[in-house]
């Protein structure tokens, strides 16, 4: 079982103040939880209280990350993954290696992420 410590959760809590995804992405209850356990105990021993510490800790990661990273995940991953199959089907054999290329994820990304208007 994983135990969050006190200053663990300190910390957790001052960056997402710092960024400020503290009160867009908790609600009440979530910000309550972060604030009031490491004030409690030293450690959340509790299987029921570290399941939901574990979500709030998902949640704030998820809100700290960039608007590109996500898109990145989201959307050019599968795009590299669809162009390197169709690639592969037209004989080019190191095709393959495309889908897991960084640079190539990133650059469909950034060109991508201009095209959306959504994003801008």
């Amino acid at each position: 079982m994983v135990e969050f410590s006190s200053s663990f959760l300190l910390s957790v809590r001052q960056r997402a103040l710092r960024s400020r995804v503290w009160f867009k992405a908790l609600n009440s209850a979530e910000r309550a939880i972060l604030t009031l356990a490491p004030k409690c105990v030293d450690a959340v021993k509790s299987p029921m209280l570290v399941d939901f510490v574990a979500k709030i800790i998902v949640k704030v990661t998820e809100a700290l990350r960039s608007p590109l990273e996500r898109f990145r995940n989201q959307v050019a991953v599968p795009l590299a993954e669809k162009i390197s199959q169709i690639a592969q089907r037209w004989g080019n054999v190191q095709a393959k290696k495309w889908a897991s290329d960084k640079g190539f994820v990133q650059y469909l990304a950034v060109c991508k992420f201009n095209d959306v208007t959504v994003f801008r």
